[in-house]
């Protein structure tokens, strides 16, 4: 009895299919699961190797939120998290590859301001922002994202 595996190019074009834009905005708001680490390594995998968003136009975004992090007071972190809608739509026009990862981070930036009236909440949901956005980063490299 044999099993068919596919070729290499069908592995390629099944790995570099799209991610869902609110694969991030999903796990801020039912936590970390397989189907979200699965969606990152599809996602890092895309903006690698179909987007060719590079490591310097991801880590410019990036750096920003690692700033906000270092707040822990919702009342400082969430004015200057929605601040960060704008400069992903500045860098998607100035860096046409961050169109793919605008709409991921803007949904799940949209996740965790659903939660503004709960600071708790408000914080536990930026975190899970934070580490998504680390854990699409990482695959965005292990796939070779320059």
């Amino acid at each position: 009895m044999s099993q068919e595996y596919p070729s290499r190019n069908q592995y390629q074009e099944q790995r570099l299919t799209k991610p869902k834009d609110d694969f991030l905005a999903n796990m801020i708001r039912n936590g970390i699961n397989k189907q979200f680490i699965d969606s990152a390594d599809q996602c890092g995998n895309y903006l690698a190797k179909e987007a060719k968003l590079t490591t310097s136009q991801i880590r410019r975004i990036f750096g920003h939120v690692k700033k906000i992090e270092s707040y822990d007071d919702p009342k400082r972190f969430l004015p200057q998290l929605l601040m960060l809608k704008p400069l992903l739509a500045y860098q998607k026009k100035r860096n046409s590859p961050v169109q793919y990862i605008e709409p991921v981070l803007r949904k799940g930036i949209d996740a965790v301001e659903e939660a503004k009236n709960d600071e708790k909440e408000l914080l536990n949901r930026f975190r899970l922002f934070c580490k998504g956005f680390e854990a699409i980063l990482a695959y965005h490299r292990a796939h070779g994202g320059n």
